[in-house]
């Protein structure tokens, strides 16, 4: 005889995408994707191919760089700094 036990992650499903009252909280995203390159095959779109996530992140990291090189961001410490004449703790109260 067949096996017909599902298991528990199709019973249950996935508790952030599958559960709660209508709409999911946040869709499945590879399925949406899946389901967005269909229809655009289907209405003769292109199908653009999914680049891999580590090629998105080193692409990133090069324009980071290049902003970096250029001065556009700022590096460094970030850190707040006290200014000499500022008192290091607030007041402990506060005349209003």
């Amino acid at each position: 005889m067949a096996h017909h036990h599902k298991s528990n992650k199709e019973v249950e499903g996935d508790p952030d995408y599958g559960h709660g009252r209508g709409l999911p909280r946040r869709p499945d995203e590879p399925q949406l994707q899946e389901r967005t390159q269909e229809d655009r095959r289907d209405v003769g779109l292109p199908v653009r191919e999914q680049e891999s996530p580590e090629r998105v992140y080193e692409q990133e990291n090069v324009e980071i760089d290049r902003q970096v090189d250029r001065g556009e961001v700022e590096t460094g410490d970030l850190t707040h700094r006290q200014r000499e004449d500022e008192d290091p703790f607030p007041p402990s109260h506060y005349d209003g």
